[in-house]
């Protein structure tokens, strides 16, 4: 009866395997949104990051780059968080932080403010949003509603209205802006012209290139270079 005793103890104390921990679900969630990430362009995957917005939703990002100044990046509508690579490699030659953030979802304002919240939190002490086409209209309507605010905002492209009211956001919108289009762009043009028309920003900056191309289109040398020197000194750019 002691042997069987015995025999029962030391099985129990270390034959048997100790149950393991059940799975975190929010953990899962998040290696799901970074094993489905859409982002060819990135050759380091532990570049991408989850963003979380207001209502736990989540999303994908890319961030690159280190420096004070921290700038999110919004795409286009048929596109993608790699549509600003080639931006994204300039920022970061010239000391800057790059997140380029994935807002295909109708969360895309709340996933621009939480991406400026993810730069903040991470060391960037001056931080910018750059939109192209609905991501333009996104950016001013994100800058609008975050505190404390942004340190400017560039806006190419942009509708007046898509998933987001641009004119509204103008109309509040006190920090730095540059609001773009190309000449030829008939109502893109139009509507550059009437957002910077309702900006209450003092410090404002319409442009207007002579050109056919739309959003990220516009990035050439002069608005590459219009856009770092925004990133530098955001009222001089705009003087």
């Amino acid at each position: 009866m002691a042997l069987a005793t015995m025999v029962i103890g030391t099985g129990a104390c270390g034959g048997e395997q100790q149950p393991s921990a059940p799975p975190d679900p929010a953990a899962a969630a998040r290696r799901r949104v970074l094993d489905d990430a859409d982002a060819p362009c990135v050759s380091d995957r532990a570049q991408l990051v989850v963003i979380e917005n207001v209502k736990h939703d989540l999303t994908a990002a890319w961030q690159s780059g280190q420096g004070d100044t921290g700038v999110v990046l919004l795409h286009q509508a048929d596109a993608g968080l790699c549509q600003w690579s080639g931006f994204a490699g300039l920022l970061v030659e010239k000391g800057h932080r790059a997140l380029s953030v994935d807002v295909n979802s109708r969360d895309a304002v709340e996933f621009a403010q939480a991406a400026v919240a993810h730069l903040r939190a991470t060391g960037a002490k001056r931080v910018f949003v750059i939109g192209a086409s609905r991501g333009g209209t996104i950016a001013l309507a994100a800058a609008a509603g975050v505190t404390p605010p942004v340190d400017g905002v560039a806006s190419l492209s942009a509708p007046t209205v898509y998933d987001a009211d641009a004119r509204a956001a103008v109309a509040k919108l006190s920090a730095p802006v540059i609001i773009a289009a190309g000449a030829g762009e008939a109502r893109f043009a139009d509507a550059a012209r009437e957002l910077h028309r309702l900006s209450v920003s003092p410090h404002r900056k319409l442009v207007l290139p002579d050109s056919y191309l739309h959003g990220v289109g516009l990035l050439d040398d002069a608005m590459n270079t219009l856009l770092l020197a925004f990133l530098a000194d955001p009222a001089a750019a705009t003087a």
